[in-house]
């Protein structure tokens, strides 16, 4: 493993969670069929990657001649397992989705048991200079449907996860990381909350370093916080942070004096209130006051005089990151939400978390922006991670290719 500032181009990986997986032979068919082509395309003989693999998908692969034959896949297709999508736990493509991405929360048992069968298949799995793998994992739960109750029992499970973590990294040598990631109208949604409990967490559990912060810049922007002021926060805090989601949030400008414009700006914004996923907005109203809606067609609902007097409107949409504007010029991309990340980086060059861009809703974007075959949408991937490189040579943090091609590991 490498101490020198930067990555490599091997290690900027995607999250296939915009991929359907039922199962284990899904997922075996889109590696091969999805993730060979990005990696083609950037021109690798590997690439890391952030596979997303459901509940069902986790069970299967506890049986050893499954997990084994798996593993031998991910070798002869040039992957290399550093990271994990944990949050999603069932079917992340069919029907509504909406807040039922938060369950099972951390204060039911399934999670904890999916969460440790990723666990261990992601140690197998690592590479074998990579010391250290990651878990992106939901922040508790939905804030709107939580207890007190539920946060004991959310505690009490995240111990036991630790605690076999911990056991898990003195049997094999590898220590692996579940990091909460942080999301608008969570348990834990903001930089504050997240700094309370982990100065709660750090003196309350003997085995706190297995449990992490997963930093998503899109979840971030929509809460209207400067990522390099946050990062800086936890960093100061000794706050760990494992993985950083490269995503991009969409903003919604809406003029105060043209109505005839604003009104137009709304219907196009429309073409975004879409039926899968959960898109939350927060807005700051021309008094300064915060204002939430938990969806966006919810936020559509509302009076259009009332929405004329937020000048800007942030919504919980995944848009391609390469992409600055979108059906109108009012409608962009929090992409100086990313700059300023890079940006952190370059600063804090002893710091290289794991970076992984997921742009999950590709499939559910207006039909106008929407790719029109799976080619076009490995391509649009395989350009966001060619933006990412860019940002990085920009700064001097991309890396020529090595012959170890380790994969960064260091959170603080």
């Amino acid at each position: 493993m490498s101490t020198r500032a930067g990555w490599n181009a091997a290690q900027i990986g995607y999250c296939s969670n915009v991929h359907p997986a039922r199962d284990v032979a899904g997922l075996r068919a889109s590696i091969q069929e999805h993730f060979q082509v990005v990696r083609r395309q950037r021109g690798l003989a590997v690439q890391d990657s952030g596979l997303w693999i459901s509940a069902q998908a986790a069970a299967e692969l506890q049986v050893p001649e499954v997990r084994e034959a798996f593993i031998e896949l991910l070798h002869d297709c040039g992957l290399r397992l550093t990271s994990l999508n944990g949050f999603p736990y069932g079917q992340f493509h069919e029907g509504a989705v909406k807040a039922e991405v938060y369950r099972p929360t951390w204060a039911e048992p399934q999670r904890l048991e999916y969460s440790l069968q990723l666990a261990h298949l992601l140690a197998a799995a690592l590479p074998l200079d990579c010391q250290q793998g990651v878990i992106s994992s939901v922040p508790f739960g939905y804030a709107a449907t939580w207890d007190e109750a539920q946060q004991q029992q959310a505690e009490t499970h995240l111990r036991r996860l630790t605690a076999e973590l911990a056991s898990l990294h003195r049997s094999s040598g590898r220590k692996i990381l579940v990091c909460l990631e942080m999301e608008p109208d969570c348990v834990l949604e903001n930089t504050d909350q997240a700094l309370a409990f982990f100065k709660h967490w750090q003196a309350t559990d003997p085995h706190h370093g297995y449990l992490a912060l997963c930093f998503d810049v899109c979840h971030q922007a929509v809460v209207f916080e400067d990522c390099y002021q946050s990062l800086q926060r936890l960093l100061d805090a000794r706050v760990p942070v494992g993985k950083i989601q490269l995503s991009n949030a969409l903003i919604c400008q809406l003029p105060f004096a043209d109505r005839p414009r604003r009104q137009q700006i709304l219907q196009a914004l429309g073409n975004f209130a879409e039926a899968t996923y959960l898109h939350q907005v927060k807005a700051r109203n021309v008094a300064g006051q915060l204002l939430a809606w938990a969806d966006l067609s919810g936020a559509l609902d509302v009076a259009e005089p009332a929405l004329g007097q937020c000048p800007e409107l942030r919504i919980h949409f995944h848009v391609p990151l390469f992409s600055e504007q979108f059906l109108l010029a009012e409608l962009s991309g929090s992409q100086q939400a990313l700059l300023r990340t890079f940006d952190f980086l370059a600063a804090h060059t002893d710091f290289q978390p794991v970076l992984e861009v997921e742009t999950y809703s590709w499939n559910v974007l207006p039909g106008a922006l929407r790719p029109d075959s799976e080619q076009a949408l490995l391509q649009g991937i395989a350009a966001e991670l060619q933006w990412v490189e860019g940002q990085l040579r920009q700064r001097h943090l991309l890396r020529a290719h090595s012959s170890a091609l380790e994969a960064p590991a260091h959170a603080f």
